[in-house]
């Protein structure tokens, strides 16, 4: 990673961005992609790849919006320092005045591509490549750490628990179990009816579940609490924690509902799946990670755009918006070494905005005439536009596997759900998590692998993370499936992938329905 030839592109910028202003104003249709907008998009990249810190990029739009305040365009606009237009500002107070200035304008204009990262800290979202200026070297965890040797342990459930409180009735839906050093707890979905719903949404608070009335028990007679943990979601799906956390290797557990019959829950080992997941070694730097990312960010967001029938707040300029920056960030990407000049994925990225018909990208490299398998399925979708003739049924399958580690982090799937015309997958992340803002860009770096998943009938779905909660070491993540699953899929075909390798397995999925 090439730190100083990162700061010395934004200084470049910096630099013709305020020759730009002595020259007078831009006209309209040269003023989003240059400038202080420019300057915002580089440095949000290069803090993604961990090229630079925002110490850094303080100083240089610190130093920026000084030199504008001081020379006044040939226009006769005078900037906002405190002095008259084209005087030095002759005190420390002025001077500290126009770095606050700088700072508020700064802020305000990174509002639309998210926070940046907390001064003086580097935040690489994936794992540095070789060569280039020396990186800091992996913090190793502590020797304390309980994840070190942890005996995870993740069952597939799929049984229905009655649920009858007072005026309240339906079901629980136990879709997996999952004992990680965090605790022992069951992803679950609470169906209740719909005369019960208005009343239920006024207690949505954790824990304000009643699960008082229900026993746990045992293999060894040891009892239990429940205690529910929203997730955050309209159809109530979250998790379902056992208190205290049980030993390790008990076999099953009796779940008593109030006025109704005892569920016996297997806890044993699920026998293995039909095949082993599948490894595979990848080589991608920082900034082609990044710009696969903002590929599938794209992919997601362009079936939501139809061009006959836009949806409310989803619009064809919105796609505009969204690659507006992406020659800038290619360009700053190179100038850090972050991305190589001969890299494919710049070409892809264009083609796949022709594709979409996408124009505005300032992608200097002409469109490439291969694109990635999951990438053109979903670009058929798109460009097909015809309603699926056999909607899928609310319901949720137990689909559950312990993924190999993908760039220090490990996935746990822990089911599969499909509610009111939406499908997500559910995983726990385990390892170190990026220190990044939750979104930049766009994309959300907080979770910074690619899940696809390819249904029984051929046709692939990318992920995007709808939400993520969880503590330092362990984040559950709700990941929605876009375009949505259509019919009950007999199987799926899992891809995660990160910076350095891909992982792919297959599972047979048994589908639930509610009543």
């Amino acid at each position: 990673m090439n730190r100083e030839g990162a700061e010395t592109y934004l200084r470049l910028l910096a630099e013709a961005a305020v020759r730009a202003h002595a020259r007078g104003p831009a006209p309209a249709e040269d003023r989003g992609g240059s400038g202080r907008d420019t300057m915002i998009v580089a440095g949000q990249a290069l803090i993604a790849v961990g090229a630079i810190n925002m110490a850094t990029i303080e100083e240089i739009m610190a130093d920026f919006q000084l030199a504008i305040s001081v020379r006044p365009s040939t226009q006769g606009a005078a900037g906002p320092g405190p002095g008259a237009a084209g005087t030095m500002p002759t005190s420390a107070a002025q001077a500290k005045t126009l770095r606050d200035v700088a700072m508020a304008r700064w802020a305000a204009q990174s509002y639309r591509y998210g926070p940046l990262a907390p001064a003086g800290r580097l935040t690489p979202v994936w794992p540095p490549v070789s060569g280039g200026s020396p990186d800091p070297p992996a913090r190793e965890p502590p020797a304390d750490d309980p994840d070190r040797g942890g005996a995870d342990r993740f069952v597939p459930v799929g049984l229905t628990i009655p649920f009858r409180y007072r005026d309240i009735g339906g079901n629980l839906y136990l879709m997996s179990f999952a004992h990680t050093a965090s605790g022992a707890r069951f992803t679950a979905v609470w169906d209740v009816p719909t005369q019960a719903r208005l009343y239920v949404m006024e207690m949505q608070r954790p824990g304000v579940v009643p699960f008082g009335p229900y026993t746990a028990t045992d293999d060894r007679g040891a009892r239990y609490q429940l205690e529910w943990t929203p997730g955050g979601d309209p159809e109530w799906t979250g998790e379902i924690r056992l208190c205290p956390d049980p030993p390790e290797g008990i076999r099953w557990l009796d779940i008593a509902p109030p006025l109704g019959p005892v569920v016996r829950i297997d806890l044993r080992p699920a026998r293995p799946a039909r095949a082993e997941p599948q490894v595979s070694n990848v080589s991608h730097s920082p900034g082609e990670r990044l710009l696969v990312m903002l590929a599938e960010r794209l992919l997601a967001a362009a079936p939501d755009i139809p061009h006959d029938r836009p949806r409310p707040g989803m619009t064809p300029g919105l796609l505009e918006a969204m690659v507006s920056g992406f020659g800038d960030i290619i360009a700053a990407l190179e100038a850090a070494d972050a991305l190589s000049p001969l890299s494919p994925v710049p070409a892809r990225l264009a083609a796949l905005c022709a594709s979409l018909d996408i124009g505005g990208h300032g992608i200097a490299v002409p469109p490439a005439h291969d694109l990635p398998e999951p990438w053109l399925s979903l670009l058929a979708h798109y460009q097909r536009r015809k309603p699926d003739l056999a909607p899928m049924r609310d319901g949720y399958a137990a689909a559950v596997a312990d993924l190999p580690e993908l760039d220090g982090i490990r996935l746990a799937l822990l089911g599969l759900q499909h509610t009111g015309g939406s499908s997500s997958l559910r995983v726990l992340a385990r390892g170190r998590m990026p220190v990044t803002p939750a979104r930049s860009l766009g994309v959300n770096l907080a979770f910074p692998l690619s899940v696809w998943l390819r249904d029984s009938g051929g046709r692939w779905h990318v992920t995007h993370p709808a939400g993520l909660h969880g503590t330092d070491r362990e984040h559950t993540v709700r990941l929605e499936l876009v375009p949505p699953l259509t019919r009950s899929t007999e199987w799926v075909e899992v891809l995660a992938g990160g910076q350095s390798a891909e992982v792919r397995t297959a599972l047979p999925l048994c589908w639930r329905y509610p009543s």
